[in-house]
């Protein structure tokens, strides 16, 4: 339960620290590969991510505000050995050219987030809010995506014929390009 206000470990390599409800400010922790941690309940508050490595690393509850985060593999954490872990959430974030392929994040929240060329597919996000970010180039595919919140995000290019969108929320323009992806054309 510390506050680190702009710690620098940029490029450096954390092995098996251990962070319950701690809070990151301003912290640049770019290129820094963290191996076998475990952060639990952190806040992170505009830090820079950009390229973090989190190999083998346990994330669970954990909130990210106005953070740069981008080209992340989150498929290298560790997911499985969490019993239960609490939605991951991020609000004004950039988070471009990330990987979620294959991952099981219900209720993750993108609010109000940059989410440019990121993977989702393969993945289940059911519950999910992802409410005013952009998607512009993201991949959906064999996503499932039942109810979730896509309420006034843009560039949505989600195919409803190789996605599960049960009960998910689309603004009437975004709610266009769905139409699109099954060849349907609407005139005025």
């Amino acid at each position: 339960a510390e506050d680190f206000k702009k710690i620098d470990l940029c490029g450096e390599s954390i092995k098996k620290a251990e962070f319950e409800e701690c809070t990151f400010i301003s912290c640049d922790f770019s290129e820094t590969l963290f191996h076998s941690c475990r952060f639990i309940d952190c806040r992170f508050i505009e830090c820079d991510m950009s390229v973090v490595k989190l190999t083998d690393s346990i994330l669970s509850g954990c909130e990210f505000i106005s953070s740069k985060m981008i080209g992340i593999d989150w498929t290298m954490c560790d997911w499985k050995s969490l019993l239960s872990s609490d939605a991951l959430r991020f609000k004004e974030c950039i988070l471009n050219d990330s990987n979620f392929f294959g991952l099981s994040l219900d209720r993750l929240e993108l609010k109000e987030c940059s989410v440019k060329e990121v993977d989702f597919r393969s993945g289940s996000f059911k519950n999910a809010d992802f409410s005013f970010s952009d998607f512009k180039g993201t991949l959906f595919g064999d996503t499932h995506l039942e109810y979730a919140n896509f309420s006034e995000a843009t560039n949505t290019n989600i195919d409803l014929k190789n996605n599960y969108l049960k009960g998910a929320k689309f603004n009437r323009y975004e709610a266009l390009y769905l139409l699109e992806s099954i060849g349907i054309k609407l005139v005025d």
